[in-house]
């Protein structure tokens, strides 16, 4: 049995003290590097030693305005929104390098990543709400695969083992116009690059809705949100994910943080966002990893060796602090290792 790999989702919250919207204006700005890059070191280095097997470089910034506000900004481009190449960067991918760099000095390996890049129907959507430009739309794609370019470019020090687009709405809105065959040749457009160099293409969704129509493009890995949501398992054929040569990335973790604290609250008949030595009891009684460990093994029976990747169900930026965090990443990495130690043991 090949082991299953824990991944992250990438977001965070912000260290105490520090903003999103000042994380935004410093990545933008590039006038106060020295503590940006701190924080960002430090998270995924943190991220390194919670147990997260594929960290993904740390988010501090909104998913899409990421990218999309590059992709709108004239002097980015040779037409509009269509990106020039070597704008295309993500600069948290630039700064976790020096880190991927101390950790192979000392341990003689080299760390493998995992990149999160808006995926182009989240972008089109934010970019041009519901009315379908399919021209617009594929644009939009090959600027997103010009991110997936740039990002190989930037692994001196790391390995991209996944690309993951994050395609929240596809099979969660109606505001969707397009047909599912310009989805597909959309999706196929930001993959491609991706598959060709060897790395994972996962896509990050809330529902595995439309998961016959992803397995048609070369996107191989399917994530979705299972831990806050178990019945989303039913809708995966596992004939269809082995036909299709496709994979699993399941979350086995809850992020729906405030109706976790919600049960806190009505347990205690407490309000844990004041009295925040209750806050603790999310990850202490809650998400545990007895509790993690039991929904993995409940996938699996479903997936079986379909599932290649575990993950908390979602990002983690509107947690209270990064401590917590922290905590829910151990946890779930606590999880992961000894589900594959206990099926090797069988």
């Amino acid at each position: 049995m090949q082991d299953i790999i824990f991944i992250d989702e990438g977001s965070l919250p912000t260290p105490e003290g520090v903003t999103r919207e000042w994380v935004k204006a410093a990545a933008e700005n590039r006038n106060e590097d020295e503590k940006l890059f701190s924080i960002i070191r430090d998270a995924f280095r943190r991220k390194i030693d919670a147990g997260v097997h594929v960290p993904t470089y740390p988010q501090f910034r909104d998913m899409i305005g990421q990218f999309l506000d590059i992709i709108k900004d004239e002097k980015n481009c040779s037409e509009p929104y269509v990106l020039k190449e070597e704008n295309a960067k993500i600069l948290e991918l630039e700064v976790i390098d020096e880190v991927a760099k101390k950790y192979k000095k000392e341990t003689g390996k080299t760390i493998e990543v995992r990149v999160c890049i808006a995926g182009p129907t989240d972008t089109y959507l934010q970019a041009f709400g519901a009315t379908a430009f399919v021209d617009a739309y594929h644009i939009l794609a090959q600027d997103i695969e010009k991110f997936v370019k740039q990002a190989f470019k930037t692994a001196r020090n790391f390995k991209i083992k996944v690309i993951a687009l994050d395609e929240i709405s596809l099979g969660l809105t109606d505001m969707i116009q397009f047909s599912d065959a310009d989805i597909a040749s959309a999706l196929t457009i930001a993959s491609t690059y991706a598959r060709k160099q060897g790395a994972d293409m996962e896509i990050h969704l809330y529902s595995p809705l439309k998961y016959k129509l992803i397995c048609e493009t070369p996107i191989n890995v399917i994530g979705f949100e299972y831990a806050g949501n178990p019945s989303y398992i039913d809708l995966l054929d596992r004939k269809v994910l082995e036909d299709s040569d496709t994979y699993a990335g399941v979350g086995i973790s809850r992020t729906d943080i405030f109706s976790l604290v919600s049960i806190v609250n009505e347990k205690y008949g407490v309000n844990a966002w004041k009295e925040k030595e209750y806050m603790q009891k999310v990850v202490t009684e809650l998400e545990t990893p007895d509790v993690i460990k039991k929904r993995l093994e409940t996938a699996y029976s479903v997936l079986g060796d379909r599932i290649k990747y575990a993950n908390p169900d979602c990002g983690l930026a509107f947690w209270p602090d990064q401590g917590l965090a922290f905590r829910l990443l151990e946890n779930t990495a606590k999880a992961v290792n000894e589900f594959n130690a206990e099926k090797k043991g069988r």
